[in-house]
């Protein structure tokens, strides 16, 4: 009968935790990186021209429609090796590339969606007084659609966090990969994998408080403090 070693557990959530690091910076930095792709994509997407919207929704339904660990190892080992400049980067900043294509696939119709919610008539103003189309977006539009669109990145960026743990696959040294590492050499699959578990448990809710702060900050800013 199998019993739980409670010093095993323990014993594990220190090594895991030191992996923090290179789960965290992999997640941010992908998602920021996923968050300027996005932008430029959905506003590619709102253009008139047809061959660039085709071409767009060829791209982002190939990101959706496969698999992220799929395409890990496509970049990561068949794509990225072979690209001046980029084939001698560490593994890290390959699969953060990677992880960046993906997710901006689906942040773009996100950011697209919040854009049409904005008044097209703000956009009008701005050209009437004088503002370019870049100056509209950037100084009135997109700060409001930014707004809208919080929640919804909120969980692009949890799934971010969540799908960086396949990076662990293609041999980057996460919380994910020192766990199956450590529970190879010590065989106390239960402990280790709770532990880790645990580990993403507690992140994910210190996300989820971050998002609220950001939420109710951005709604103090638009209504004055008076929305809840």
């Amino acid at each position: 009968m199998y019993h739980f070693g409670m010093d095993y557990f323990l014993s594990s959530i220190g090594p895991i935790a030191f992996c923090m690091k290179t789960t965290l910076v992999i997640t941010l930095a992908s998602f920021l990186l996923a968050f300027i792709f996005a932008i430029i994509l959905a506003l590619l997407l709102m253009s008139k021209n047809k061959v660039i919207q085709a071409a767009l929704k060829v791209w982002i339904s190939l990101f959706r429609g496969t698999p992220l660990l799929c395409q890990l190892f496509l970049f990561c080992y068949g794509i990225l090796p072979h690209i001046p400049g980029i084939k001698d980067f560490p593994l890290e900043i390959q699969a953060t590339i990677c992880m960046a294509l993906s997710f901006s696939a689906y942040m773009a119709e996100t950011i697209r969606g919040a854009i049409l919610s904005v008044d097209n008539g703000q956009m009008e103003a701005c050209i009437t007084t004088g503002m370019t189309t870049f100056q509209a977006y950037r100084y009135v539009v997109l700060p409001q659609a930014f707004r809208l669109a919080v929640p919804a990145l909120m969980n692009n960026f949890i799934e971010c966090f969540k799908g960086s743990s396949l990076c662990s696959m293609v041999g980057v040294t996460d919380m994910m990969l020192k766990a199956k590492m450590i529970a190879n050499k010590t065989y106390r699959f239960i402990e280790v994998y709770l532990a880790v578990l645990i580990l993403y448990w507690a992140l994910n809710m210190v996300f989820g408080y971050g998002q609220k702060l950001i939420e109710r900050k951005l709604s103090a800013k638009y209504y004055g403090g008076s929305h809840k």
